[in-house]
């Protein structure tokens, strides 16, 4: 079986927001569900995505500044 995520446009376009960061925005994409929410742990995105659990906090801080996403507790709720 193979996976797909729905990316947001606005998110890819954003030309405030880093290549970093919409790479991982793509990533939290191929995690969710019909309601848009995920569960991976930054450990799991750290290790999918080559890079340190701090740079994917970074990332994450990122996406939330922008209104991108929103995280509740392990939850990740992509807007």
């Amino acid at each position: 079986m193979k996976r797909f995520g729905i990316v947001n446009y606005d998110v890819l376009m954003d030309p405030e927001l880093s290549l970093q960061s919409k790479g991982l925005y793509s990533l939290l994409c191929c995690y969710a569900n019909k309601s848009r929410e995920c569960y991976p742990s930054i450990s799991t995105l750290a290790d999918v995505s080559n890079k340190s659990q701090t740079q994917i906090s970074v990332y994450i801080a990122e996406l939330k500044q922008n209104n991108y996403i929103k995280r509740i507790g392990r939850k990740f709720i992509l807007i």
